[in-house]
């Protein structure tokens, strides 16, 4: 299991992001950064040059949750942290066409599913694609409830393609952590529990006894 922390709940405190995150109690696989257009999503969520503010060391997945993938291209490629891109297979643009765009750049590509979508729907993409990002919680705000109803969709899509690095974006805590890793996924993109100011003693102890087993 890998964790991506989300700057999203620090979004009013760029300049603290490193610090926030290098005072995590657990190793991460790099840092989930995401931007909204205002209308797939109802808010702009982070602001692309803020990229910047993040430590290069650290490899940045972004989450684009726009209408229009290909318009945010020029301006996030520019940063050399960026390592992966996920967009959504909702969106207005081609996929494969979008995906090629990517895979040419040099990047991860990542499809991502709102909670209402069916797992199906990945089917034509599924080999195409070096991850899939669903979204475990109603989309545009940090901080919103699980949807327990996407832990089959988990399992449905693992499946069919065990191999892909599933990983799951909302909601994710100390109770709904182990039910998503029993349904097939491999990653947790994690922005309130960490940044909330709760205790993190049970992510390390998790972390420790996956280690011991």
């Amino acid at each position: 299991m890998q964790i991506f922390p989300s700057v999203l709940a620090l979004i009013d405190v760029p300049e603290s992001w490193n610090t926030r995150i290098a005072q995590l109690p657990v190793p991460i696989a790099g840092v989930h950064y995401d931007i909204g257009d205002g209308e797939f999503v109802p808010s702009f969520m982070l602001p692309p040059d803020n990229i910047s503010f993040l430590w290069e060391g650290w490899p940045v997945d972004v989450h684009l949750m726009v209408r229009k993938p290909s318009t945010y291209f020029q301006k996030i490629l520019t940063f050399p942290s960026v390592s992966a891109v996920a967009f959504h297979i909702e969106c207005d643009e081609d996929i494969h066409e979008t995906i090629q765009i990517l895979r040419n750049a040099g990047k991860k590509v990542g499809l991502a599913l709102l909670d209402t979508t069916p797992a199906d729907h990945l089917d034509p993409y599924i080999q195409e694609i070096d991850y899939v990002l669903i979204m475990t919680v109603k989309w545009g705000y940090s901080g919103t409830p699980f949807i327990p109803e996407v832990l089959p969709k988990i399992a449905e899509i693992h499946h069919k393609r065990p191999d892909l690095s599933i990983v799951v974006d909302g909601g994710i805590g100390e109770q709904t952590l182990p039910l998503c890793i029993q349904s097939g996924a491999k990653g947790a993109v994690m922005s309130s529990a960490l940044f909330s100011g709760g205790d993190l003693l049970w992510l390390k102890h998790f972390f420790q006894t996956r280690e011991e087993i």
